[in-house]
């Protein structure tokens, strides 16, 4: 475990929320010079805190539903194991696969354009995956509110919460494809390296991430963080709850607890997941008693899992 100062947090705080502020804004909210923000930067990337920067992409907004594609795995090997998890990982229309101890081994996220794809799909897994399949649950995703900087600074007022409730669909260009692309990978790449990758001038790559940011086809630019590195494991509430208008209460609940720093909406076996990152289960223990005890009412059934690794997290394929 790797200990950070006050600093630290504020800064991871401040890439959290946009990391393609210059070094100069992001100092100003920090309180640091662009100096020394560059230079707590280069630190934390090489000891393994930042894995990388990239962008949350809107999915509604270019055509795709998402859907969590929850499997159970049984009678099988370690080989055979590692096999299915590397043909799921490679299929490019799952865009996020993390392994877990509890109800599912494998949890992730796909993308299509229609149900027909999504039956395509769940065939091919289903195949792959053969007899060693035990059970596969399907939820579609509605919605998702985000509260990673906050992890590390409360008070953030400069982050806005992230969600996926937007409907109309924006039509992407070629040349739009060729920027997303490229943010994803790194979103803070300069625009003058992005022209060198693209072959389109500074000038239309400023403007088309302006229009991309504004019609909110891009949600936010944000630093990858090694939550582990930091003393951290993840785990999730997965909720059944049959009163909706329970829903405010939940999001303020999430939103103002220190631990969670994610609330998903779904329709299906479950229709909220909550997120969290615990320095141990005792920890974790807690936030679902206290779920419980101010939710249980309402709480239908519910499940947890203690995640174990990120397998894959692309979140864009064109």
């Amino acid at each position: 475990m790797i200990k950070i100062d006050k600093k630290d947090s504020l800064l991871l705080a401040s890439l959290l929320s946009n990391c393609r502020n210059s070094g100069a804004k992001t100092g100003k909210e920090t309180g640091m010079s662009r100096e020394v923000v560059a230079y707590r930067i280069a630190q934390l990337q090489k000891e393994g805190i930042i894995l990388g920067f990239t962008a949350d992409i809107n999915f509604n907004k270019l055509g795709f539903s998402a859907y969590s594609i929850a499997v159970k795995l049984s009678n099988l090997s370690k080989e055979k194991e590692k096999q299915i998890i590397n043909s799921i990982a490679s299929n490019k229309k799952i865009v996020y696969l993390q392994r877990n101890i509890g109800k599912y081994d494998l949890v992730g996220t796909i993308l299509v354009k229609s149900p027909q794809e999504l039956d395509s799909e769940l065939k091919k897994i289903r195949e792959e995956i053969g007899n060693s399949l035990k059970y596969l649950e399907i939820d579609a995703f509605l919605g998702d509110y985000d509260f990673m900087p906050s992890f590390f600074k409360k008070d953030n007022k400069n982050h806005k919460e992230i969600n996926f409730l937007e409907t109309e669909k924006f039509k992407v260009s070629k040349e739009d494809t060729l920027i997303l692309e490229e943010l994803v990978k790194n979103s803070r790449i300069t625009a003058v390296e992005l022209s060198e990758k693209t072959k389109l001038s500074v000038f239309v790559i400023a403007d088309r991430i302006k229009k991309l940011v504004k019609d909110k086809v891009i949600l936010a630019f944000r630093a990858l963080v090694d939550m582990e590195k930091l003393g951290y494991h993840r785990y999730s509430i997965l909720l059944n709850i049959s009163n909706p208008k329970i829903e405010v209460n939940l999001i303020s609940f999430c939103r103002n607890h220190k631990l969670i720093w994610d609330l998903g909406k779904y329709t299906g076996n479950y229709n909220y997941v909550v997120e969290i990152y615990a320095e141990n289960n005792e920890q974790f223990k807690g936030v679902v008693e206290e779920i419980n005890d101010l939710f249980g009412n309402s709480i239908v059934d519910y499940e947890t899992l203690i995640v174990l690794e990120e397998l894959k997290h692309e979140y864009f394929f064109n």
